[in-house]
């Protein structure tokens, strides 16, 4: 169980490197959603695209100065009241290890004063992701296509 060293930093435009790295530590995730490890160019303009977003955060999950994970948030999505995790992905030499679990522990906590239930979507067959949202109460909702399927908790 990592210590609450375990924290979410907001992206800044300087964070690209750091995210690019999380994903090289990722390749399963890409090869289970059928697309390449992003390279930096790729990822500094996805930086770019969520900075000008007023509904889009993401953070890296750092334990200490070292990124462990990424996590991509839409707030006020599906609706006011509603956010959604459209990504939260653990860097594979970190899984296991409760990060994943306390970055969203306090996501919850962060988001409980404004928002009212707390969306997961899950692209493509991806096991490990539905079990790791049910193991943190999330209830499937429906799904979204053949390659994405959605979960939902009440915050407040």
């Amino acid at each position: 169980m990592p210590t609450r060293t375990v924290q979410l930093h907001p992206i800044t435009s300087g964070d690209a490197e750091a995210i690019q790295r999380v994903y090289a530590q990722s390749p399963g995730h890409f090869e289970r959603i059928g697309i390449e490890v992003p390279a930096l160019a790729d990822v500094e303009r996805e930086v770019d695209t969520i900075l000008s977003d007023p509904q889009r955060r993401a953070y890296l999950i750092r334990d200490g100065e070292q990124a462990v994970g990424y996590l991509d948030l839409k707030q006020r999505y599906p609706s006011e009241g509603e956010a959604t995790v459209t990504l939260i992905l653990i860097a594979e030499p970190y899984r296991g290890r409760g990060y994943g679990r306390t970055a969203i522990a306090d996501l919850e906590a962060m988001l409980a004063h404004d928002t009212q239930r707390l969306y997961a979507a899950v692209y493509g067959h991806n096991p490990g992701a539905v079990a790791f949202w049910k193991k943190l109460g999330y209830r499937y909702l429906k799904d979204g296509g053949p390659t994405l399927s959605w979960y939902y908790k009440r915050l407040s």
